[in-house]
């Protein structure tokens, strides 16, 4: 069958929804995935520790057979499928202990852009919210042009993808629905003309309904996919600072944008502020500046030429090789990228900047220099 690989990863896709880690777990343990499928209730069990609920959902023939109109549905319907180690699968998503195991999508955009900024907020956003958004957004555009995520709902996220169309960039709306599903139905529109530049993705399944949980649980892929994170407007609780929550679980940068003392809407920036979990961000180009994302696209052609001049070693010209085609990375996503053990890695880091190839930008980031 042709698409055998990815109707077994449809249906553990389902059957774990909430506890994609665990599917992996599994898949480790059996070496193939569609060798899960082969085996039966007692062999399952002795896996992992499943509940009975669970082991008869894997062992149900309809399962497969649900999974393979599935795939072939999005296939007609031009949807993506993406396993977790597929090379068009979100990288940065992919580095989070909780990625989901598979993704729905739909789309132009490359999930793999060079910056990614995510913008979250408040449904019920004031104007200076979302004006805000929109004056950073222009800046972006012409500063660094990274690809805008956010979750197509009202008030911020809207604003933001209709900001990002009107001055160029791509945008991808997050969905808490299967992608067949647009929540809110108002934003069909929207959605759809997001699908010339942009797109729309999910890790929920066709015909899945927008519940509560759900919406929680997509706020993991917005922080996730991004280089940063904006809190464009919040109140005290919300799902904008449950992603940023997240985000700062996954070391992203987080930005916010501050209210008047006493404002209620802005309650939970400034509280973000305050904590210095976020940076304040006190003009549109803030975060082009904080990011090294506006020097980088102004010096990067006359500097590349000579990027390796005078460097000696595999390991200082493999480090280079990597940041080259990041706009900054930690230690740690460095030695993964590169194999070489930290101990060596931060000796050769520090000789870089010492010989001005790289710098050392905030959150404990190298770059290129």
């Amino acid at each position: 069958m042709e698409y055998d690989f990815y109707i077994c990863a449809a249906a553990l896709s389902k059957i774990f929804a909430y506890k994609p880690a665990v599917a992996l777990q599994l898949i480790e343990r059996v070496g193939e995935i569609t060798e899960i499928f082969k085996l039966n209730k007692r062999e399952l069990g002795e896996m992992l520790p499943f509940d009975k609920e669970i082991l008869e959902a894997l062992t149900d023939p309809r399962l497969l057979e649900w999974a393979q109109k599935e795939i072939d549905w999005a296939h007609t319907h031009g949807v993506q499928t993406l396993y977790i180690t597929d090379q068009n699968y979100p990288y940065r998503l992919r580095e989070c202990y909780d990625a989901p195991i598979l993704l729905y999508y739909k789309g132009k955009a490359d999930l793999n852009a060079r910056r990614v900024l995510s913008v979250v907020g408040t449904r019920k956003s004031s104007y200076y919210g979302r004006n805000s958004c929109r004056k950073i957004i222009e800046e972006l555009a012409s500063s660094s042009k990274p690809l805008v995520i956010s979750g197509l709902a009202y008030g911020i996220d809207a604003s933001a993808h209709r900001a990002a169309m009107e001055y160029g960039l791509p945008t991808v709306g997050v969905m808490a629905t299967g992608i067949d599903t647009i929540y809110p139905p108002q934003h069909r529109s929207l959605a759809e003309e997001m699908l010339e530049n942009g797109g729309i993705i999910t890790d929920f399944y066709r015909g899945c309904e927008g519940i509560k949980i759900n919406f929680i649980k997509r706020n993991r892929i917005i922080a996730g996919m991004a280089d940063a994170v904006l809190l464009g407007e919040s109140h005290s609780k919300g799902g904008g600072l449950i992603t940023t929550s997240l985000a700062l679980s996954y070391s992203r940068e987080v930005f916010a944008i501050p209210g008047r003392i006493g404002d209620d809407s802005f309650e939970g920036c400034n509280r973000l502020i305050e904590r210095e979990a976020a940076r304040i961000v006190t003009n549109p180009g803030t975060i082009s500046a904080a990011m090294g994302w506006r020097e980088k696209t102004n010096r990067r052609k006359n500097s590349t030429p000579d990027l390796f001049d005078g460097v000696t070693g595999d390991n200082a010209r493999a480090i280079l090789n990597t940041l080259k085609d990041r706009d900054s990375l930690t230690a740690e996503q460095i030695e993964e990228r590169t194999s070489i053990p930290l101990r060596n890695l931060s000796t050769e880091l520090l000789q870089l900047e010492i010989s001005g190839k790289i710098v050392q930008i905030m959150g404990d980031k190298y770059s290129i220099a």
